[in-house]
């Protein structure tokens, strides 16, 4: 196309202050081109100096001897809305784009197809092949026409190929352009409201469809691959009728001036052409699976029993919990109902840890899950972690919405419960971890996920029976809880409202490299212990310091029954996980650390919950008869029989190791020393590993 027989001819705004509302007024008194207005010029010399004359004779001759100059200045000078006026000058070098990924987030999916149309013909790129085509047509391109593109398909085209700068092209988004003449609501809602018709073999295709039919190739279906590329043709060739139809129905002749017959973008004839062989889709398939995560990386977490939860929010006799206990590669599930069965579930299963998919904890500042919350205004219904996931693409519901309300009170109550009996508790989101693991989502399609598990090196009984989604989701749970042991996870979140656990492909570091609790009878020599340790360059906290900087501020007596009193008291208002924060905040900055004095489930809960193949348990025994004669017979019958001191006799099942106090101390000693030694070789391992 000629350039004075183009749309940019038209286009009176590309010269120096003439404004839209002036650019109208020219063409209701005739003056339709440059042309036009260079003829026009001595009536218009109260308006224009001699530099202007000179710039609108400049941009004729510009145009006629390079177009790409006039694209260039009309880009800088117009807004996105005339960027038609482009579309319809250059129309052989306008590129119709459309990208298919594995779902929104720019973070955790990848673009699996990108499509296009130029100049008439369609061609595709499949991740894992020679992007060289691609790459020289958007070079040649001028223009690109997307829908949605400036949010999402140049988001994450600029990832794959950032050397392109796709952003610095004009890019006619559809979306938007639509929005100005009433047409939302998405691309195939606008094709039929203006007749569009797309072919039977795709008209049930989606966004959420084309991600299943890429799963569907990967896992083996040949055919699969084809209706993707299929389904992508439409959708290109859904936005050429979109841009037409729009284009000579709202604007051409009504909005903009019939100064010549610009060429269509849309024809009904054309069809998609593009194929691939069988051994190009193997090397594809290759490709994507050599991607994946290697699970065999996940070796700590092989001898350990992981039961994951999808907590349902409703309880009742219909309501569906999935559980699944997981124990190296090997799944076992069931669907539950009340709390009562989960924990029997988690008991039977001797659980290491659990990991549950509900909201854990409150947004900060909340007391109630509830509406009437008089900080619900001040503190809002999304915590920390669920705005990260939202920033990264991940849809996940805020914990206090309507829907979430009863969820999230069910999961926190259960999770205090389990804490209080000795289970750590991690919060995971399964939609997140199948995400990152590149996993269908249930949504996506549900045999789909259970395929893709399996692919992924988990098996059980789910493999050959019928299995609700309830439990497929469990099974993710349980995965994150893997991830989770062997420190191949990121903690997304801040300590006020805990962290909800995903799974990365990167170790994280951690703030400790080992923790030692001691935990033992009063009298046994857990100081003792625990001093010799911090000889070793640990360094030492003990909870009667927190507690006693508390009796202190309250100008109260320091002594055992006070230090036992305060203790209790924090245990029941501020919560015992509130106190190992503190000791956790007085350790900050040191790799290797020791902590005296360890008496309930939730001191050992909490640091599992930190650093779970990093942290260490000794119980320091004695006979009781030696430590009262320590302590002073009389009393120590009184603050033994203390309640908070009734669980540690029980914490000796989860101890690392029980270091017997009975003899001298060059015994007590060397125990120490050969435990110190095998924690290090174990330290050095994992370190190794990395």
């Amino acid at each position: 196309m000629q350039y004075k027989d183009s749309l940019l001819f038209a286009s009176l705004i590309q010269v120096s202050r003439i404004t839209s509302k002036q650019e109208l007024e020219y063409w209701k008194r005739g003056i339709f081109t440059l042309q036009d207005l260079a003829d026009n010029i001595e009536e218009q010399l109260s308006l224009f100096s001699l530099s202007q004359t000179e710039e609108i004779q400049q941009l004729i001759d510009k145009g006629n001897n390079c177009i790409d100059t006039i694209v260039k200045r009309f880009d800088e000078k117009s807004g996105t809305k005339d960027f038609y006026r482009i579309a319809y000058s250059v129309p052989e070098k306008v590129m119709f784009l459309d990208i298919e990924t594995t779902g929104l987030s720019f973070i955790y999916h990848y673009v699996t197809l990108i499509g296009w149309m130029m100049d008439g013909k369609y061609g595709c790129w499949i991740v894992g092949t020679d992007p060289t085509d691609f790459i020289n047509v958007l070079q040649d391109a001028k223009m690109l026409v997307t829908f949605n593109g400036i949010r999402f398909d140049c988001k994450f085209l600029d990832k794959v190929f950032p050397k392109l700068n796709i952003k610095d092209k004009p890019n006619l988004d559809l979306l938007y352009f639509c929005k100005r003449y009433g047409l939302k609501k998405g691309q195939k809602n606008i094709e039929k409201l203006l007749g569009f018709k797309r072919p039977d073999s795709v008209l049930a295709c989606d966004g959420k469809e084309a991600i299943a039919l890429w799963y569907k190739f990967i896992f083996g279906d040949d055919e699969a691959l084809q209706l993707l590329i299929d389904y992508n043709f439409y959708d290109i060739s859904g936005m050429t009728y979109i841009l037409d139809t729009v284009f000579y129905q709202r604007i051409y002749g009504k909005e903009f001036p019939r100064i010549c017959k610009p060429r269509r973008f849309y024809n009904s004839r054309r069809k998609n052409c593009i194929s691939y062989d069988r051994q190009v889709m193997a090397s594809i398939r290759r490709y994507i699976n050599a991607q994946n995560f290697d699970m065999h990386l996940l070796t700590n977490s092989m001898n350990q029993r992981i039961v994951g939860v999808d907590l349902a929010g409703v309880v009742n006799s219909s309501s569906k919990t999935g559980i699944c206990l997981l124990v190296g590669d090997q799944a076992s599930t069931k669907v539950a109902k009340y709390d009562e069965e989960i924990i029997q579930y988690i008991v039977e299963a001797k659980a290491d840890i659990v990991s549950i998919d509900a909201p854990l904890s409150l947004p900060q500042g909340r007391t109630s899950v509830y509406n009437d919350d008089p900080m619900r205004q001040d503190a809002g219904i999304m915590r920390y972690c669920e705005r990260v996931l939202h920033s990264r693409g991940v849809n996940s519901y805020p914990a206090l919405i309507d829907s979430m309300q009863e969820l999230t009170k069910r999961g926190i109550a259960l999770s205090q419960q389990l804490r209080k009996m000795g289970y750590p508790v991690i919060e995971c989101f399964p939609g997140a971890a199948q995400d990152i693991l590149q996993l269908p989502r249930k949504r996506t399609d549900e045999n789909l996920l259970k395929t893709g598990l399996i692919r992924l090196g988990i098996h059980g009984d789910f493999e050959n029976r019928k299995v609700v989604h309830d439990e497929l989701d469990a099974i993710t749970a349980a995965i994150v809880g893997k991830f989770f042991i062997d420190d191949y996870y990121e903690p997304i979140g801040i300590p006020e409202e805990n962290y909800m656990m995903v799974p990365s492909r990167i170790k994280a570091e951690g703030r400790f490299n080992i923790v030692i609790g001691i935990t033992g009878h009063i009298a046994a020599g857990k100081t003792t212990v625990a001093k010799y340790i911090s000889q070793k360059g640990f360094a030492y906290c003990r909870y009667s310091q927190v507690i006693a900087e508390m009796l202190r501020c309250d100008n109260r007596e320091i002594n055992r029954t006070t230090l036992q009193e305060a203790g209790s008291q924090w245990f029941d208002s501020l919560g015992q996980y509130n106190l190992n924060r503190q000791v956790e905040e007085r350790l900050t900055g040191h790799s290797y650390v020791v902590i005296d004095g360890m008496r309930h489930y939730e001191d050992y809960t909490y640091w599992k919950e930190k650093c779970f193949s990093k942290f260490y348990l000794i119980y320091v025994d004695a006979d009781e008869n030696i430590c009262a004669t320590r302590y002073g017979k009389d009393n120590y019958k009184i603050v033994a029989k203390h309640h908070v001191e009734q669980e540690i006799r029980e914490l000796r099942t989860y101890a690392d190791a029980v270091i017997d106090n009975r003899g001298n101390f060059d015994d007590l000693y060397t125990r120490i020393e050969n435990f110190i030694e095998d924690i290090f070789k174990k330290s050095d391992r994992i370190v190794e590993d990395r």
